[in-house]
């Protein structure tokens, strides 16, 4: 086996296009500075291309590139698995970046340890659900053709809706992507600056020794409640048989069924989360922090494990919030016979309103908690937005120097002191460049879920 740290440069493989594919991707801003998955992503590549159809073990791995002695307990030393999750989240970020036009695409699907390269393409149906590319499937032509007695029937304009939905979402979330490109090249020529407060915030609450789970929202799950008119609660997400159970009233064709419920059963990445992810990921760089993206639809999350938590999207992107809202007093509902947002404060203080409605034309508003978990295993930090854009807002406080200072100096905390555990309502005027915070809580370490 050639040294794994090295590109591929086996003769048969020299113009492979896979291995040239690689290359660029080792060379990127996501692989550049981490040798340590540099060497794993060669490795597994190196693996796949040589041994098509013989498996790789995490031992095997553990031994091959981590220099850890035959027979060691993988359960007890989890290192192979956390490289992997990582390889997983950063090949994420390169295609919808770097290699968002790359001929090939190549993914390390969960829970194994195969790369695997693949050309995606609209014909070919067997794609993982939730790629930018996966949810065209649907064909309401198709339906009409086979079905035509149906074409009058509430149940078939229902499943029109859904799959023009679900097109005209494929369209704004590849505007997106693009999008986060341009904005990736623009980050890469801005140059490091002292970030003393920001510093404050993230090394307190999750420089900890503990592993930060980042569960950003799902848009899928938002396009199936503008569907039925109601919430999704966190209860009827997590069923083994979501989205299928919601959809067969809505849907009669199978076939339809089949790729609707698999693109939302897996989830899709809400598109103006894509752009905080990134912001966090240079953060994690910046202050050695451990993040972990897990979609919404894959997330466990257990109040007894020492994890922290960052969850992004209000309660209709992300059913996850239920878990913690019962402890915050700025709270997002969604009224659907209105189809309206509202933030509302339960406890106005003098000065405050008791609700902040959402108006594309008027002000915006965003919400950050930041909470202790249970039992002292870690923390909270919640970040939404009034509408699904606006979490900028909240991504704004926690990741730009100025707004974060002006925090600390509403709270009356220098950088020699401690941040309480906290939330805040946030607005920005129609002309304002940057939200700024209008209310805030104390919350104590005591009040736990």
């Amino acid at each position: 086996m050639a040294e794994v740290s090295k590109p591929l440069v086996t003769p048969h493989l020299l113009n492979d296009p896979r291995s040239e594919l690689i290359q660029r991707i080792a060379a990127s801003d996501h692989f550049a500075k981490s040798p340590r998955l540099r060497q794993l992503l060669f490795y597994l590549a190196d693996w796949a291309l040589r041994n098509p159809d013989r498996p790789i073990t995490e031992h095997q791995l553990g031994v091959a590139v981590f220099n850890r002695p035959p027979g060691y307990d993988t359960a007890a030393d989890t290192v192979v698995r956390v490289q992997a999750s990582e390889i997983r989240k950063r090949l994420k970020y390169y295609f919808l970046s770097e290699g968002l036009h790359e001929p090939m695409a190549v993914e390390l699907p969960r829970g194994r340890y195969r790369l695997e390269f693949h050309s995606p393409s609209p014909q070919n149906p067997e794609l993982a659900a939730g790629e930018c590319i996966s949810l065209p499937v649907v064909e309401i032509p198709v339906a009409r053709r086979t079905l035509p007695d149906r074409a009058a029937s509430p149940e078939f304009r229902r499943a029109q809706v859904l799959s023009r939905g679900l097109v005209l979402f494929l369209i704004v979330v590849m505007s997106l992507c693009a999008w986060l490109a341009y904005q990736n090249t623009k980050l890469r020529t801005i140059p490091a600056t002292a970030t003393p407060y920001l510093r404050h915030f993230w090394t307190q609450f999750f420089q900890n020794g503990q592993t930060t789970e980042v569960v950003p929202g799902d848009s899928a799950l938002i396009l199936l409640a503008d569907i039925l008119g109601r919430n999704i609660p966190l209860q009827q997400y997590v069923q083994p048989d979501y989205p299928k159970a919601l959809l067969d009233p809505l849907i009669k064709s199978s076939r339809e069924s089949y790729y609707v419920s698999r693109a939302a059963g897996r989830g899709v990445i809400a598109p103006y989360d894509a752009s905080v992810l990134h912001r966090l990921s240079l953060l994690s760089e910046r202050y050695q922090l451990s993040f972990r993206v897990t979609a919404a639809r894959e997330a466990g999350i257990d109040s007894s494990l020492p994890d922290n938590l960052i969850l992004l999207g209000h309660k209709r992107a992300n059913p996850w919030l239920e878990l913690f809202e019962s402890r915050m007093n700025f709270r997002h509902l969604y009224d659907d016979s209105k189809r309206r947002g509202t933030i509302f404060n339960l406890a106005p203080l003098p000065g405050e309103k008791s609700s902040y409605v959402i108006d594309n034309h008027q002000e915006a508003y965003a919400v950050v908690a930041c909470l202790p978990r249970a039992e002292g295993n870690g923390n909270v930090l919640i970040l939404f937005g009034g509408n699904l854009a606006t979490i900028e807002g909240a991504a704004q406080l926690v990741t730009d120097e100025a707004t974060m200072a002006k925090l600390h100096s509403r709270l009356g905390v220098g950088l020699s002191g401690r941040l309480p555990y906290f939330e805040v309502l946030l607005e920005k005027p129609p002309t304002a460049q940057k939200f700024e915070v209008i209310a805030h809580r104390i919350i104590s370490p005591n009040t736990t879920q």
